[in-house]
């Protein structure tokens, strides 16, 4: 199984999710929540980007995420096995849920 495949079968765990292509990524929404995309640099490469709740966002950084370029708590990471996957797992259900929260708060403004 491919790279992009583990790493899809992994997000298609956390629940009703949607892709969608945007500016060269495939963008993961759950409803109309964006909280996650991916690239395909080759088959043993991907870089995938979180939105993460602000204590998350610190944590990652810490496990080897980086800043990506757009928005407060965005994070992003190259994944280049299947260990990486794994590693991610918890940060990208931390994004899915974090997508709920905003959510709400989006409705109380």
């Amino acid at each position: 199984m491919e790279l992009k495949d583990l790493l899809v079968e992994q997000i298609e765990t956390l629940g009703q999710i949607r892709f969608s292509n945007s500016f060269g990524w495939i963008c993961v929404y759950t409803g109309k929540n964006l909280f996650a995309g991916y690239k395909v640099v080759d088959n043993n490469i991907l870089l995938l980007w979180l939105i993460l709740s602000p204590d998350e966002f610190k944590n990652s950084l810490d496990e080897g995420f980086i800043k990506f370029d757009f928005g407060k708590t965005w994070a992003e990471i190259e994944i280049t096995g299947e260990d990486d996957i794994q590693r991610i797992i918890p940060f990208l259900k931390n994004a899915f849920d974090y997508s709920k929260e905003r959510e709400q708060i989006k409705k109380l403004k």
